[in-house]
């Protein structure tokens, strides 16, 4: 009885073994290609005039990311200025800036212009508006037209059910990983490319 059971598993490791072995490799491969290809390999360009990539060279994962109402980032206040401060608080002041390339070429990275032109529209509205509030607000309506999001809000029922309006609340999105962004531009900064340019 043992040795026929053990026999037939033998016999179907030698039918299926290969195959599956096989199919792995390929699976494989087929991952390795495409992960490589979906990534910027930014050691093809040499960052002179216009010769650079158009993005980070970083794959970033998606995450979801539900729309909620929060008490956090207000207008004004102690807690929203820390706060507002926080999201483009880098070591040293370098404000999210990023060298790449042989001769650490020096990049802004759109998320921090965009997060810096939403600080600056929120002390408008504290503070009155300034001449860079103009470039800041067209700035993001074409981030917001760039980026398309097509997520469907769900209209809110009004008391007497007909369809009101959307606040946009409780609806999932999906996104690009920003922590990754937050992490490359940190790595960025402690790599050798910022230690050279201090050296100078």
């Amino acid at each position: 009885m043992l040795n026929s059971l053990k026999r037939r598993s033998l016999e179907i490791l030698h039918l299926f073994g290969p195959s599956t072995l096989a199919i792995s490799i390929l699976l494989n491969v087929l991952t390795m290609f495409r992960l490589r290809h979906t990534s910027v390999d930014d050691r093809q360009y040499t960052y002179i005039d216009e010769d650079y990539p158009t993005e980070l060279p970083l794959r970033l994962d998606t995450v979801s990311l539900t729309f909620n109402s929060s008490e956090h980032y207000s207008t004004s206040g102690i807690l929203a200025w820390s706060e507002w401060n926080s999201l483009d608080y880098f070591p040293q002041g370098h404000q999210g800036f990023v060298r790449l390339g042989p001769n650490g070429r020096m990049f802004g990275i759109s998320m921090f212009h965009q997060i810096h032109c939403l600080q600056m529209l929120r002390l408008a509205l504290i503070d009155g508006p300034n001449d860079h509030n103009g470039h800041c607000l067209n700035y993001l309506r074409q981030v917001i037209l760039c980026n398309s999001d097509i997520t469907l809000d769900p209209l809110r029922d009004d008391l007497d059910g007909t369809a009101a309006a959307t606040d946009g609340l409780g609806v999932t999105h999906v996104c690009r990983d920003w922590l990754r962004v937050y992490a490359y531009v940190t790595e960025n900064y402690n790599g050798p490319l910022w230690a050279e340019q201090s050296a100078t």
